[in-house]
């Protein structure tokens, strides 16, 4: 079978007799050129669809983070208009757009935030941080489960056969155990991003509680 990285093609233009000597040039085209570099259109779509489900899980399970969230963005930031209609432009969520500079970044002006409005945001995060911190660890324990449910199933689908070679029985366990194994991944997502909310939380907290002290 021909390497994918010995391909030879003919060049575009002649080739001088001086430069070949007798022999035909050869143009060597890396297998990489041809290398996919975005989903199919299917794999994306549930890609997009888990994405989704997690944010939507997000929503449900931490609504006071987002309230607050909400409370901070609608006075350092500017929300989006539509053009013609003068109406503000909202998410998938129902919630506001918010204006954007030239290179994509969120325009703010946490000056707007006045001391009132600090001392409010910092109760609200540290009255309620353990709470939104135990239902991160809940959803770090729900993807060491799915990990936990997923090696089980896989090691019951190597097992079946009781016969074969390692690579033929590993790619049965593979297939047997692929449903558990793509909700360990969801699982582990929604983990990471939970916790990427609450140390985001923490950043704001201590972001303001520095401009209080300054």
């Amino acid at each position: 079978m021909t390497d994918p990285a010995d391909i030879i093609s003919e060049p575009d233009h002649p080739l001088d007799e001086s430069d070949t000597q007798g022999e035909p040039k050869k143009w060597r085209t890396p297998g990489f050129q041809r290398m996919r570099l975005d989903w199919s259109s299917e794999d994306r779509e549930v890609l997009n669809r888990a994405k989704s489900t997690a944010e939507g899980r997000l929503y449900r399970e931490f609504p006071e983070v987002y309230r607050l969230l909400y409370r901070v963005y609608d006075i350092v930031r500017t929300v989006e208009v539509d053009p013609q209609s003068g109406e503000i432009l909202k998410d998938q969520w129902g919630l506001p757009k918010w204006h954007k500079d030239q290179l994509g970044s969120y325009v703010e002006d946490f000056s707007k935030l006045g001391i009132k409005e600090k001392e409010d945001i910092l109760f609200t995060i540290t009255t309620h941080l353990v709470e939104w911190q135990q239902l991160a660890a809940d959803a770090w324990a729900e993807a060491m489960f799915s990990k936990a449910q997923w090696e089980e199933r896989f090691s019951m689908g190597y097992a079946a056969p009781m016969s074969g070679t390692i690579e033929a029985r590993t790619a049965t366990g593979r297939l047997d155990s692929r449903d558990e194994r793509y909700f360990a991944v969801f699982c582990s997502m929604y983990s990471r991003k939970a916790d990427a909310l609450i140390r985001s939380l923490e950043l704001l907290g201590q972001r303001i509680k520095d401009s209080m002290v300054g």
